[in-house]
């Protein structure tokens, strides 16, 4: 499958529920109910980062709690909404 660029996953992130926290690198928090929840993704900086390779995305999904990649990817390039994140994440008992 084809790489997502860093832009675009932040982009996505923002706009379903996640709010970034500056670090040495970026971290995005997910913010349910607006409350800051412990689901969290690290976004690295650095020139070999522009692009998500499968590799990376593999690691995401997992942090994200993300049932597999192609649920990811959906999420991502906005073809899952925030509110189906939302049922996985209260499907698997890890929100309530």
């Amino acid at each position: 499958m084809s790489p997502i660029s860093r832009d675009a996953i932040e982009s996505s992130l923002r706009k379903k529920g996640f709010r970034q926290d500056d670090r040495d690198h970026r971290f995005y928090y997910f913010f349910y109910q607006n409350r800051r929840s412990s689901i969290r993704t690290k976004i690295s900086t650095g020139t070999h980062y522009k692009d998500y390779s499968d590799k990376l995305l593999k690691s995401m999904k997992t942090q994200l709690h993300m049932p597999s990649t192609k649920d990811l990817k959906d999420f991502l390039i906005c073809t899952k909404s925030e509110e189906e994140y939302i049922n996985i994440l209260q499907n698997d008992g890890i929100i309530t």
